[in-house]
């Protein structure tokens, strides 16, 4: 059992760390996407945008349909869906065709995420908060590894084949979960109350609104800033190569892998409440230091993984959920909590994208380093929508109370229909 539990839990992670490397593949060749699309700012903030919106409506539907129907069937065929729109993206010759394509990856990536933390309840329901926080930073190390590794893969002149790739592990990984993944509706005994109900006593709830709010100030910060501004930051501003901006950005990947374990260690022998607190400060404090001045490339590094560290905290909102709502509620409220999340990334980065406007049209230079870039006011101004998230996270984290004495998971509440 403990070795199926593994199998199940390991080929859903996989689809998981593939979705974080075609969100990490897409910031590393954007400006190279830009290019050979012929796209400006306003074009890849718009990419990022239908992405993120297509898998959070996505990510909502999958999380409500996954209790109801077994996993594999969830998750398999989106796999599929994700593994033909990313070779679509690969094949695109324009601004409409790359929009219909990434709105293909978003809607199948989005049961990624959800799958995983449904599989981590469903099997590691008692080492929920560890396990969580491991199946994001495994996810965070995958990125790491291919950012720094892009510094020296000249395929990343391209960025086609890396995609093309990317849809032949997405097709790998539903052959798994078509083999592996078993998992069936929770069963509980009593007739079934509706959806309304579980929407209700999941509403009704402050720690929800608190772990909402939490969860978009920080995975939705990460989303909209490591998934795409933060490598435009570094090329544009400070004028790195993109293998030179790739290797900054591993920083976030890596400070999100130990800040996780991290996390979920402490949270899972002092509760989660503390942890968040001190995981939303690290963010704030950091995020607000790379916006105050221009710093040195060692100081920015530290930054950045210090950011990451303060990210990987995020999970711990999702928490609060499981400690504070019915089991009937938890996943209904979980699906609605990153689905927020994943919103308010998708609306941000096209906010930033026009706040910084278009500084170039990639098709009129050759080299984006010759480019007339915005000077660090002008990313001031836009990257302050995620310093606001920010802020608005860590005085939620402040509205988190430890869980009761009696959990209400034990009161034997009524399933949902």
């Amino acid at each position: 059992m403990k070795s199926n539990n593994i199998l199940a839990w390991g080929s859903a992670q996989l689809f998981f760390m593939l979705s974080v490397l075609v969100a990490v593949v897409f910031a590393i060749l954007s400006n190279e996407i830009e290019r050979q699309l012929g796209l400006d700012a306003a074009d890849l903030g718009l990419l990022g945008g239908v992405f993120f919106l297509t898998y959070a409506v996505s990510q909502l539907a999958l999380g409500i349909l996954i209790s109801r129907v077994p996993a594999r069937w969830v998750l398999g065929p989106t796999a599929i869906l994700a593994a033909l729109g990313t070779c679509y993206f690969s094949l695109s010759e324009g601004l409409t065709a790359a929009i219909i394509a990434r709105a293909l990856m978003g809607l199948g990536l989005g049961s990624t995420f959800v799958g995983v933390i449904y599989l981590v309840g469903r099997r590691y329901e008692n080492n929920f908060a560890f396990m969580s926080a491991l199946s994001q930073s495994l996810a965070n190390v995958g990125a790491a590894a291919l950012a720094i590794l892009s510094a020296f893969l000249p395929i990343l002149v391209d960025f086609r084949f890396p995609f093309q790739v990317l849809g032949a592990l997405l097709l790998a990984s539903a052959v798994l979960i078509f083999w592996w993944v078993d998992d069936a509706p929770q069963a509980v005994s009593g007739p079934a109350p509706s959806l309304g109900a579980a929407f209700k006593a999941a509403v009704s709830s402050g720690q929800f609104w608190a772990a909402l709010v939490f969860y978009c100030g920080t995975f939705g910060t990460l989303l909209a800033f490591a998934d795409l501004w933060n490598i435009q930051f570094q090329l544009n501003f400070f004028q790195h190569t993109v293998r030179q901006s790739a290797v900054m950005n591993a920083m976030i990947p890596l400070g999100v892998t130990l800040g996780g374990i991290v996390a979920g260690g402490w949270a899972s022998k002092a509760g989660f409440v503390l942890p968040a607190r001190v995981f939303g400060l690290l963010v704030l404090i950091g995020f607000f230091i790379l916006l105050l001045a221009p710093l040195p490339f060692l100081t920015a590094e530290a930054m950045l993984f210090l950011v990451g560290c303060g990210f990987g905290g995020a999970t711990l909102g999702l928490a609060a959920l499981q400690q504070h709502l019915p089991v009937t509620a938890a996943p209904l409220a979980t699906a609605l909590v990153v689905t927020a999340a994943c919103l308010f990334g998708g609306l941000v980065q096209p906010l930033v994208g026009a706040a910084l406007g278009a500084p170039h049209r990639s098709d009129e230079i050759l080299n984006p380093l010759q480019a007339a870039n915005p000077d660090f006011g002008t990313y001031q101004s836009g990257l302050i929508w995620l310093l606001a998230g920010v802020v608005c996270a860590v005085i939620a984290s402040f509205r988190f109370r430890p869980a009761p004495a009696s959990n209400p998971k034990d009161k034997n509440p009524e399933p949902i229909r």
